[in-house]
């Protein structure tokens, strides 16, 4: 009966700019028409690539990522950008149940690929949980992977120190800044050991932060780490 009223309460709107929108829709036609797919990219970070042909990039051969490699479907910007931004900042966790219908097809083809036993989201460090009140990438997730055969388990992973802010940060930086940020709490060791994780966050720069917790996942036993970023943002 709640359900049944809320959904008539209920006004759906567009996760950018609240324009109102069919039931179902993630963004308004406007909105939706500043997305900028990525069709050829580096496998193992998700650079975009200029040719038609996605190559492992300059830098992932000279460096390549402890992370088996990371997928995203839309570069970071436009008004894709901004309904981050919004669900980030704005205190609008809303609005991942918003974008949900938007990023669920392209996490079921990457946790389809790399045939992952459960979807990790990236934790946020419980300071900054506790200031913002939730963590963005597990809100997404939750929605995004509500369809999937394999669960999304937030717990699994922990951010056990603060970190500086990523933003503004060059590649060696972001690198060094997560250096051993993130671990496997020991009780849940016995469920990652073994198993195919995917590393969900919303926005991947050079891969820093995936590669990180790509790392603790690895030191707990798992098999394959891969990752997915709902978009990819310049480095």
């Amino acid at each position: 009966m709640i359900d049944a009223l809320l959904s008539i309460l209920y006004v759906p709107s567009c996760a950018a700019c609240d324009a109102r929108v069919a039931r179902g829709a993630p963004l308004c036609a406007p909105c939706a028409a500043s997305l900028e797919p990525i069709s050829a990219a580096c496998p193992r970070c998700a650079e975009p690539l200029a040719g038609p042909v996605s190559l492992v990039c300059a830098r992932c051969r000279r460096r390549p990522l402890p992370i088996d490699g990371i997928v995203s479907p839309w570069r970071y910007g436009g008004e894709l950008g901004r309904a981050l931004r919004r669900l980030k900042f704005e205190r609008r966790p809303d609005l991942g149940r918003a974008l949900a219908p938007l990023i669920a097809p392209f996490l079921a083809a990457a946790a389809t690929a790399a045939g992952v036993d459960l979807v990790v989201p990236v934790p946020l460090h419980w300071r900054r949980l506790v200031a913002r009140g939730y963590n963005q990438a597990d809100v997404l997730c939750r929605h995004a992977a509500a369809q999937l055969a394999v669960p999304c388990r937030p717990r699994l992973l922990r951010r056990r120190r603060a970190t500086q802010p990523q933003t503004g940060l060059s590649a060696r930086h972001r690198a060094r800044n997560l250096d051993g940020a993130f671990a496997v709490p020991t009780r849940s060791i016995p469920l990652v050991t073994g198993r195919r994780v995917l590393l969900f966050d919303d926005v991947v720069t050079t891969g820093a932060t995936l590669a990180a917790a790509a790392r603790a996942l690895r030191a707990a036993g798992a098999a394959s780490v891969h990752g997915f970023a709902v978009a990819r943002a310049d480095g």
